[in-house]
């Protein structure tokens, strides 16, 4: 039986215990909820075609795990439909060079994709926009654990498409070092922010993805600089990769979800009244109109 003296301590010690317990909670409370209102701020700044003007330090995420709770919360904010999913930085010189520490997905929401060779998109859409072209896939088949690990299996339910993307951030910030940055595009659906998928590819098994050079000019000007080799990640690859990751995520690719695999040229600038080419060669072409 313990003393009256050692009752009170241990009365004490468990107050002590209970008192911390609760400021955890707090905290894990607070987090959430600066988390939760930055991922409903980005969702609201995409409905309304804006972006954030000012970041606070507090909503910043400050791993991957708050980045992709920051993009899913964003995600239902948005409340619309996806036909696929994108993923950026898909070679390790790319992450080496941008500052990133993994792969950078997000979702294509089905407002903002569009179809066909010959595109009129509204600018207004998106603020402070870029265009890049990408080598994308659909996928035929629900995608399965054989198919992640193996590319040549995954190249039996994917057909090629030349894609455009365009990308952007839905927050401006000049103060963000290349962690934070690279963590707020991930919040941020991975700057994706609308995707036009051309006709698809037949016969294209074979092909050397990673060399095949992608023409890229805006109003006429002078093509974009092609990411070859080493700084473009094999395609096919990102694809598995991508699936792979959603599946860690408790998400899964499903038959006819576009998915688009990262940069194959520098991004160039897009403004009302922008006529972007992007052409693939054998591949095909794709013409894009901003009004």
């Amino acid at each position: 039986m313990l003393s009256p003296s050692a009752f009170l301590f241990r009365v004490a010690l468990d107050r002590l215990a209970f008192a911390g317990r609760g400021i955890r909670l707090l905290e894990t409370s607070n987090r959430e909820a600066a988390l939760a209102g930055l991922a409903r701020r980005l969702g609201e700044a995409w409905l309304g075609c804006s972006r954030i003007a000012e970041l606070r330090d507090a909503e910043i995420p400050t791993n991957r795990t708050e980045a992709y709770f920051v993009a899913d919360r964003m995600a239902r904010r948005i409340d619309d439909e996806i036909s696929g999913w994108k993923v950026g930085a898909t070679s390790a010189r790319m992450r080496e060079l941008d500052g990133h520490s993994d792969v950078i997905p997000g979702r294509i929401f089905r407002s903002v994709t569009w179809e066909g060779d010959e595109v009129t998109l509204p600018i207004e859409r998106f603020p402070g926009a870029r265009a890049e072209a990408e080598f994308a896939f659909r996928v035929t088949a629900d995608v399965t654990p054989a198919e992640i690990e193996d590319p040549d299996r995954m190249a039996e339910i994917a057909v090629l498409h030349p894609a455009v993307e365009i990308i952007g951030n839905r927050f401006l910030a000049k103060d963000l070092d290349a962690e934070q940055n690279s963590l707020m595009t991930v919040a941020d659906n991975g700057g994706g922010i609308g995707f036009v998928f051309g006709t698809p590819v037949e016969n294209w098994r074979g092909l050397d993805l990673l060399n095949h050079e992608v023409r890229v000019s805006v109003d006429g000007g002078a093509p974009s600089d092609n990411f070859l080799g080493s700084m473009r990640g094999p395609p096919l690859q990102a694809l598995c990769d991508l699936a792979n990751h959603l599946t860690g995520r408790g998400f899964q690719l499903l038959a006819g979800d576009f998915v688009s695999t990262g940069a194959a040229c520098v991004p160039q600038p897009v403004f009302k009244g922008s006529r972007v080419e992007a052409d693939f060669g054998t591949l095909g072409r794709i013409n894009v109109r901003f009004d």
